[in-house]
């Protein structure tokens, strides 16, 4: 593979370097037999000017291409251009220097160390007048090649994280723990009271039909969601009886916007999992969304036990900070509240 690629790379050069000949030498011999027919009737002017273009103009083109092995070790955008500028006088003096030697001897002629005079002074101009917008041009390139790649390893995360979304989601939702509470609690009611074994038995496979046939989607409409955490809520209110209740607020202007899709449920399970069942008195759970300068605010307070000293830390918390980063970048916020309620809190840019 990796002789592949250098044996790629080589071949891609080896092209670029004809290209860049093929163009020097055609602008110098169009400047040569301008040249010719307008002042200086002599053959060798139209070959000093293509020895000249060929000559600088390779150079430069070394410059521009390789520029990054010197403007890399610089932060500051000027000092680059500046290290590029110094780069394009020293090949327009090499250059002109090479093409008085070749010159001297096509021509037999004697041939004097820095003895071309103001030729140096109007090839460095031309050097600078050319080299410059194809410095600025190959950055623009670059910036927009970074961009570009950026974005597709993003979207690339994003599928990854997607998937690895989705199966914790399953080990979340449909964890064995879970469905043994569940089905002992069905277990157990069929004979006291079988309305509810059945009420249980119907949410359990509702909340099945969620989990497969929307674990797909990116985003789900706030409707969706609190569909999804009310009926995991109403399992477990029915699991944990007098000992759990539970609210739902949203303003119904907002159900239709679309947020990321299972962020709720994994911080209402944290919410039971690890305050609710802490205690052995009476708890609750508040679920709270709402539209706040074009943010939208999710906190979910529960009146279970404390957070642990390192709140966050978990697989579920962990899954939702991952997705929100991916797809908000860093504009979102979590935030965990001890007194005078405790909460954790979501905030993220508003969607459709």
């Amino acid at each position: 593979m990796i002789k592949v690629r250098a044996h790629n790379e080589l071949i891609l050069m080896s092209v670029t370097a004809l290209k860049v000949a093929a163009l020097c030498i055609t602008i110098g011999f169009c400047f040569g037999i301008y040249l010719y027919f307008t002042y200086d009737h002599r053959i060798s002017r139209i070959v000093t000017s293509v020895l000249s273009s060929l000559c600088i103009g390779s150079l430069m083109t070394l410059v521009i291409y390789f520029r990054n092995y010197f403007t890399d070790l610089i932060s500051f955008q000027y000092a680059k251009v500046l290290i590029v500028i110094v780069l394009l006088i020293i090949a327009a003096l090499i250059g002109s220097e090479l093409m008085l030697y070749l010159n001297s001897v096509f021509f037999n002629s004697r041939y004097v160390f820095m003895g071309g005079r103001d030729v140096y002074i109007l090839n460095i101009l031309i050097a600078l007048v050319t080299g410059i917008p194809m410095y600025i041009s190959e950055e623009w390139r670059d910036t927009l090649n970074s961009r570009v790649l950026t974005q597709q390893l993003k979207l690339l995360q994003m599928q990854q994280q997607n998937t690895t979304f989705e199966l914790e989601l399953l080990r979340a939702k449909i964890n064995p723990h879970f469905l043994y509470n569940v089905h002992n609690t069905i277990a157990g009611l069929i004979a006291k009271d079988p309305q509810k074994a059945e009420r249980m038995v119907m949410l359990l496979s509702k909340f099945f039909r969620f989990t497969l046939s929307k674990s797909s989607a990116t985003y789900h409409s706030i409707a969706d969601e609190i569909d999804i955490i009310r009926t995991y809520l109403e399992l477990q209110a029915i699991r944990y009886e007098t000992r759990l209740s539970y609210d739902i607020n949203a303003d119904d202007k907002i159900l239709a916007l679309q947020i990321p899709s299972f962020i709720l449920q994994p911080l209402v399970e944290n919410s039971i999992k690890h305050g609710i069942e802490k205690i052995s008195g009476k708890g609750s759970i508040t679920v709270d969304i709402a539209l706040r300068d074009q943010q939208i605010n999710i906190k979910v307070v529960d009146t279970g036990a404390d957070f642990p000293e390192f709140p966050g830390t978990g697989t579920g918390l962990q899954t939702v900070h991952n997705k929100l980063r991916l797809l908000y970048n860093e504009n979102f916020s979590i935030n965990f509240s001890k007194s005078p309620e405790k909460y954790v809190e979501l905030i993220f840019p508003k969607g459709n």
